[in-house]
């Protein structure tokens, strides 16, 4: 039967090959052929962008460039190869003796594409001391003890009632327990330290007396967060990337193999839904996780500790939601483990009425996405429905 092949990897390319028993040989050289590859360049100074579109050109490929650049009316382009991995690699060979216009960072970043999809990383989480393989998506269940999160505010808020939960977290399938004594929802009005200890700290212990899962602490507080590790927690996840609060950055240094988790949020959750905007908001989100990542190294963060998270719901618009989760292969280019929180969220409601507890649909759907594009993490509600579905997805992804 004559059909075109759904392809979305070198592995699929190679397992397509094989099929058809092309040689060991052929199929090294071959599977390149079959991925399709667009790779966009920002700020191309002018000289650059004409010639890598000529040398795409040589090879059978093209650039995408600015209508200025042609002309030499622009200084800079952003700039779209277009083609496939066998080209790309082709071209990085074309720019071995070119010394100008910024070439040389460009193959080097090349390289780094080149080498990210040729050998993924089976990329390991050190959880303060507890090891975490991340070679398939892995589930954060979700603990809010607090009395007005969105979804389950109230629920979980006396420390047995929360304890239970998580342990039921667990024996469905949880891999990680997050665990919140502030509600971070949009309006959300903020608490002192004290008053989330109060409800996090009691749990976390006895959380960890029954259990050594990976327990994340989600908290943009350095008090909070630093005696959460000394009570058992091992992740930290700021919804703040580290910016509201300096001294997180201390307690992460003081507990070198503690992760921590960036998200990217615009404003705060006070404000956060006050009208938010983007030109573009992958690209806002990326340069945004870029100076994150930074910023954590330059304060002795190491990057294996980084796990980015784009933020869904906060700060956002719908169709900035929808395009994150459409886009997500884009958030791999760093390296590190990403982490997705769709689970219930309200930009769900805007495609089907429903109230908090009524979007499993909508959630799974999100992690469908999430599979698909390889996310480290996903951050849910409802673990045992995710549980079973990951099952499936992955016995369908590795046929």
């Amino acid at each position: 039967m004559n059909r075109i092949l759904t392809i979305n990897s070198l592995q699929d390319a190679a397992r397509e090959l094989k099929k058809i028993n092309v040689s060991s040989r052929g199929v090294e050289v071959m599977a390149p052929k079959a991925l399709g590859l667009s790779i966009k360049l920002s700020n191309v100074k002018l000289g650059a962008a004409n010639i890598l579109k000529q040398e795409m050109l040589s090879i059978g490929g093209d650039a995408a460039v600015a209508k200025g650049v042609v002309n030499g009316k622009l200084e800079t382009s952003d700039l779209i190869l277009l083609g496939n991995l066998d080209k790309i690699k082709k071209l990085v060979k074309k720019l071995n003796y070119q010394t100008i216009f910024g070439l040389p960072e460009i193959k080097k970043d090349l390289i780094n594409m080149i080498d990210t999809l040729e050998n993924p990383q089976k990329m390991f989480l050190n959880c303060n001391g507890i090891k975490l393989k991340l070679d398939e998506t892995r589930i954060i269940g979700i603990l809010n003890a607090t009395p007005d999160s969105f979804s389950d505010g109230n629920l979980y808020y006396k420390t047995e009632e929360a304890v239970q939960h998580a342990l039921d977290m667990i024996s469905e399938g949880a891999d990680i327990i997050d665990i919140g004594g502030e509600s971070t929802r949009p309006g959300a009005m903020k608490i002192n330290a004290d008053s989330e200890l109060k409800r996090v700290i009691p749990i976390i212990e006895k959380i960890r007396r029954k259990s050594e899962i990976p327990i994340s602490i989600d908290t943009n507080k350095a008090e909070v967060a630093k005696i959460a590790i000394q009570a058992g927690a091992s992740i930290i996840n700021d919804i703040s990337a580290l910016r509201f609060d300096v001294g997180m950055v201390k307690v992460l240094q003081k507990f070198p193999e503690v992760p921590i988790i960036l998200m990217h949020m615009q404003g705060t959750p006070e404000t956060m839904q006050d009208d938010p905007y983007y030109e573009d908001v992958i690209e806002d989100i990326l340069l945004f996780f870029e100076e994150r990542i930074n910023f954590c190294q330059e304060n002795g963060i190491k990057r294996e500790r980084i796990i980015i998270d784009p933020g869904i719901g906060f700060g956002k618009r719908q169709e900035d939601n929808l395009t994150i989760l459409k886009k997500l292969s884009e958030f791999k280019c760093f390296g590190v483990p990403v982490l997705i929180g769709a689970s219930r969220k309200s930009f769900i409601k805007k495609v089907y009425d429903s109230i908090a507890t009524e979007r499993l649909a909508g959630s799974l759907a999100s992690t469908a996405y999430a599979i698909q594009n390889r996310v480290e993490l996903i951050r849910v509600h409802d673990v045992k429905e995710h549980t079973e579905f990951l099952k499936i997805m992955k016995e369908i992804r590795n046929i």
